[in-house]
């Protein structure tokens, strides 16, 4: 299996380290910044680009781990899967829902693997609370993603770059609770923005309340200028049934009568790669959580919350 990478920079460590564990090597990478990209090939002993068309025609890898800022999304992935390529894409998949679409349809010509990078679907506390909800109907789901960013992601203050707090990083929680409550149809936002000097060109607090096309709501709230608490958490509520998950793969709440608790170990950072891995191998993509064809649909979700910031008015998602 012929790895290649683009985009050697945040995330991309965190894959590689995994991949190191399962014994993977790879055989080239690709970054816009030179230096970079030279000095990550010579820690894998890979081949070095800074154009990714060359590193496709160079190396004809099998696999490629795409790993860049929303805003610098074009025709990566979409080229790599028209090569053969199976594609483990960083979430969010883009900055905007065009260059998504056309990257889904290109992906489904292609017939190869695809996997979006949604760790929290790979938990062992996701697996868990999976197993309790069961089939059991759920009326509502909450999130929040807080945390305080700085100077060391130089980007990713840039709303023309990152798309937002709510786009970038808050996607996490938009996409987990989709896996529990299915799909969003409506969305509205409010922000406050010049909350601290530096961290961001956009709204730093927002909230979002959501309406499933099960009829079930949620409500998710973001900041980028302070942690907290659980400060990237969901919980989900149903008749006489409550859950909470954080996480550290700490899973509690109460179903009737009856406390849940339940601390899981894998976050699914590594399991998520792993089960790339194992599907690439035999070519199935059932063992997929994540498609891009997921990746798509959290990314309208998001688009419709940054939508509702600027119109202040409800924004219906954009799922097809």
């Amino acid at each position: 299996m012929k790895i290649a990478f683009i985009g050697v920079g945040g995330i991309a460590g965190n894959y590689r380290a995994s991949l190191r564990r399962l014994e993977r090597p790879i055989a080239g990478v690709c970054d816009i910044n030179p230096d970079r990209s030279h000095e990550i090939a010579k820690e894998e002993s890979a081949r070095a680009y800074t154009d990714h068309t060359e590193m496709l025609a160079g190396i004809k890898p099998d696999v490629v781990f795409v790993c860049i800022p929303p805003g610098a999304h074009t025709s990566q992935v979409a080229d790599a899967a028209r090569m053969g390529a199976a594609v483990f894409v960083a979430k969010p998949v883009a900055l905007d829902l065009d260059t998504a679409r056309r990257t889904r349809d290109a992906i489904a010509d292609a017939g190869v693997i695809n996997q979006t990078g949604y760790m929290a679907r790979y938990s062992d506390m996701v697996e868990k609370a999976k197993e309790i909800v069961g089939d059991r109907a759920l009326a509502m789901g909450n999130g929040r993603f807080l945390c305080r960013m700085g100077a060391t992601h130089p980007w990713w203050g840039k709303f023309a770059v990152s798309g937002g707090q709510m786009l970038e990083q808050t996607t996490h929680v938009f996409d987990l609770l989709r896996y529990f409550l299915g799909d969003v149809e409506r969305a509205q936002s409010f922000g406050i923005r010049g909350v601290s000097e530096g961290i961001a060109d956009f709204e730093e607090c927002t909230v979002c309340n959501l309406s499933y096309q099960s009829g079930a709501v949620g409500s998710i709230t973001s900041s980028c200028v302070t942690g907290g608490e659980d400060s990237f958490s969901a919980e989900l509520f149903g008749d006489s049934f409550y859950l909470k998950l954080v996480l550290n793969c700490d899973l509690r709440g109460k179903i009737g009568d009856e406390a849940v608790q339940f601390q899981g170990e894998e976050t699914g950072y590594f399991r998520q790669v792993e089960q790339f891995v194992a599907a690439v191998e035999a070519n199935d993509q059932d063992l997929v959580r994540s498609d891009y064809v997921n990746g798509f649909k959290s990314l309208a979700v998001t688009v419709a919350a940054n939508q509702s910031l600027a119109t202040g008015t409800v924004e219906k998602v954009c799922g097809d």
